[in-house]
This record gives structure tokens, C-alpha cells and sequence, in this order.
């Protein structure tokens, strides 16, 4: 990292904690940070027109984690941030991102590469729903990240794999066998 680009970061972002369970840039209000955590892990849901959470993303340290598309056009977030543990976090506020953008120098460039990231991130996770099995998808989350599995409560993880925690729970059972 350029030196300015430190500088920049030391200047703009500020450091702060959040408790377990914490709903953090609620659905429908429009997001004022980026956030980054240090600590911790955090989900992103939102809630369908029955009232039901569909958990889109699991994110632990070191990770950006916004609703991104809400947050750079300043419109209404149509998801949920919330704590799942304790967090620790640094965050920027969205104004002060666009003075960052401006006089850094790598930082620009960072930003571009993380939205490709997520956007990489947000196909393979489509095609995976599509084409692999429940127990398929569990296994490879296993492989992948198992400090999720090992951190965060059975609803948010077969609501991330797209089943029930029921679900989940006899194929968890069928794997320890």
C-alpha cells in the first residue's frame, strides 16, 4: 500500500465495535458506510415478502462487507447487515470514500477489483444453487470455510445453502456417520 494510501485510511476510517446479534444498516434505509471487520462474523439477509430471512452472504475477518449497489448509488439497502458475534470493525463513511477515491492512489483500483470479486462471487454462488445437490453445496462450504461451520448457527448456514435447517441438519447427521 502507497503511503498515501495509509495515510488516507488512518484519516477516513474509524474504528468501532458491535455486539452479537447487532442488526447493523437495516433493509430499506440507505446504507452510510463500508465496513470492514476486523473481527468477527456478520451476515447479509433480507426478508421476503413472508417474513422470512434468506441469508445471502456469511462474512468473517478480514472482509468488506456493505450493501454494496445501495450503498454507491445511495439508494434504500434491500438487505440486512447483522452481527453474528461479537465484531470488530473499521468503517468509512460514503462520502469520504469518493475524497479517498480521488487522492489515492491505489486504493481506486482496490475497489474495482473487490466489486469484480463480488460480482465472480455472486454468479458462482448462482450457478452452485443450480447445479449442485444440498449436500454438495454443505461438503464444499466445509471444505472452503469451515470456520463458518464451525461459528455460525445452523439457520444462517442452510439458509445460505438454500434449504431448511431441518435439511442441514440429516445431512450433517448422514456425513458423521
Amino acid at each position: 500500500m502507497h503511503d498515501i494510501d495509509r495515510e488516507l485510511c488512518y484519516q477516513y476510517f474509524e474504528y468501532f465495535e458491535l455486539p452479537k446479534n447487532t442488526l447493523y444498516e437495516k433493509q430499506g434505509e440507505i446504507p452510510q458506510y463500508q465496513n470492514y471487520i476486523l473481527s468477527g462474523f456478520m451476515r447479509k439477509f433480507h426478508t421476503d415478502v413472508d417474513g422470512n430471512e434468506i441469508t445471502v452472504e456469511i462474512n468473517s475477518e478480514p472482509r468488506f462487507i456493505a450493501s454494496y449497489m445501495s450503498l454507491m448509488e445511495r439508494k434504500p439497502a434491500t438487505e440486512t447487515l447483522q452481527t453474528i458475534t461479537d465484531c470488530k470493525i473499521l468503517r468509512i463513511k460514503r462520502d469520504d470514500m469518493d475524497i479517498v477515491f480521488e487522492k489515492g492512489i491505489s486504493v481506486k483500483q482496490y475497489t474495482i477489483q473487490l466489486f469484480q470479486n463480488i460480482i465472480e462471487e455472486k454468479n458462482r454462488k448462482a450457478f452452485e444453487l443450480a447445479t449442485l445437490s444440498a449436500e454438495e453445496r454443505y461438503v464444499k462450504l466445509l471444505r472452503e470455510a469451515p470456520q463458518i461451520v464451525q461459528n455460525v448457527p445452523i439457520q444462517y448456514i442452510a439458509s445460505l445453502l438454500g434449504m431448511k435447517p431441518e435439511s442441514l441438519s440429516r445431512i450433517r447427521k448422514k456425513l458423521n456417520k
